[in-house]
């Protein structure tokens, strides 16, 4: 067996998603596998995961969501609209109608972009959380939820960076035309920024922003990590820079045999173990995606190789 075919013969949503992104076959939404696990534990009297909204990590309406968006659900399913939109309704009415909008937090609010222009809904408030974003940029160019903090924080965050990235490059990818413009600028200059610290290092210097960074996770939940940000770039069709490297050569030497571990498990409640076996499949994904754009020769070499 090849670490493809090894790829292949998981869950439904591992298959459906490796054929698409690495095979480059064209194929319909199937809402089968991990994603039918999912949809099983919605309540429809609460229009909820895990009884909640943001918590409890990670069982919760926001990151259950953020699980079925990667694993490709299809958009249009009513669960999935239906909970976003009474998720939205909540958050919402919570900062515009009883607290102050200034107070919504920024990484949030990059979730909600992504999770709403994913599922191509077509309302005001997405262009309030549009708003509130570009309005919220740090002085260098990229975001911090910090930025009213007391202690006036002078840079970004690379928490609150990618969060945000992921939200504005699936609502350009969605064809908003909302201050479409200025979106596309920001996402450049955001990317510059993180390109400024080569992906993973304290500026001007060889040491990592932190320890976890050089770790990988699937789901990553809310924060960075080195594959996060290589996936993202890899998925937009942005051109290798010299600056990615480094991240780059910390994937090729965590390859083991072809594929990568699951990673360090950040902790908190799940719904269910998805992966149970030494190598991690979502992982391996994410890595071939990031190899199949910026290493082919090696990617092709990989793929092939017998287990």
């Amino acid at each position: 067996m090849t670490n493809l075919e090894w790829l292949l013969k998981g869950d439904e949503v591992l298959n459906r998603l490796s054929r698409k992104y690495l095979l480059g076959e064209e194929l319909d939404y199937n809402n089968e596998g991990y994603i039918a696990e999912y949809l099983k534990l919605y309540d429809h009297k609460t229009k909820l995961w895990g009884n909640g909204f943001y918590g409890p990590k990670w069982i919760s309406t926001n990151y259950t969501l953020l699980e079925l968006k990667y694993m490709e659900i299809n958009p249009k399913h009513p669960i999935y609209q239906e909970s976003l939109l009474n998720y939205l309704d909540y958050y919402l009415d919570h900062y515009l109608g009883k607290s102050s909008i200034d107070k919504m937090d920024l990484c949030i609010s990059g979730m909600f972009i992504e999770l709403l222009s994913y599922g191509k809904i077509q309302d005001h408030r997405l262009f309030t959380l549009i708003d509130y974003v570009l309005d919220h940029t740090m002085s260098d160019g990229a975001w911090n939820c910090q930025w009213n903090h007391k202690s006036k924080p002078r840079i970004s965050s690379v928490h609150t960076t990618i969060n945000i990235l992921e939200g504005l490059n699936e609502y350009l990818k969605n064809d908003y035309s909302y201050r479409k413009n200025e979106v596309s600028i920001r996402v450049i200059k955001a990317i510059e920024v993180l390109m400024s610290r080569h992906l993973l290092f304290v500026k001007t210097t060889k040491e990592p922003i932190h320890p976890s960074f050089v770790d990988h996770h699937y789901p990553p939940r809310w924060k960075y990590d080195y594959l996060r940000i290589l996936e993202f770039l890899a998925k937009r069709k942005h051109p290798y820079q010299i600056e990615m490297q480094a991240a780059l050569d910390l994937l090729y030497k965590k390859l083991k045999n072809g594929r990568l571990s699951k990673g360090s498990r950040i902790s908190g409640k799940i719904h269910f173990p998805i992966e149970q076996e030494t190598y991690g499949r979502f992982n391996t994904l994410r890595a071939y995606i990031v190899l199949k754009e910026y290493h082919k020769e090696l990617y092709n070499h990989i793929v092939g190789s017998e287990i």
